[in-house]
């Protein structure tokens, strides 16, 4: 049998897909880092799908929000000055699946699987990255 010419056989097995793995830029690793951490300070019992609208928010009149501090008024603004891309809910929600997917020793936040929730992780490097989040927004 002359092989230069044969067909190729249809496989017999079920062929494997590689699952390429998730790509979070240093940039997009950070709007969301430092987005959870502007939540954490200014609402923090709320999921982390919140943010867009504490972002858009011009005059935030919930209850939390009239009890802000001077400080919280002041990160809120610096956030919103950072995070301005981040009002509209697609692309929050889109880099928040992103940060999910990512190995878990790359992120410094939990957040819940049903997306109610998230806390910071007490691992040393979760510590050094809340000590940048905090001189950037302070």
């Amino acid at each position: 049998m002359n092989t230069l010419f044969a067909l190729p056989q249809p496989a017999t097995h079920p062929v494997l897909t590689v699952r390429r793995p998730v790509r979070l830029s240093a940039r997009q690793l950070l709007d969301v880092e430092l987005g959870l951490f502007l939540l954490s300070q200014l609402l923090p019992s709320a999921p982390p799908d919140a943010l867009p609208g504490l972002l858009s928010d011009h005059h935030p009149t919930s209850p939390a929000c009239l009890s802000w501090t001077t400080r919280q008024h002041k990160l809120r603004n610096r956030g919103l000055a950072l995070l301005t891309h981040l009002t509209r809910e697609t692309c929050w929600h889109d880099l928040l699946e992103l940060y999910i997917a990512v190995p878990v020793h790359l992120q410094a936040y939990d957040i819940s699987c049903d997306r109610s929730g998230f806390r910071l992780k007490t691992v040393g490097f979760s510590r050094n990255r809340l000590t940048v989040l905090r001189k950037v927004l302070g």
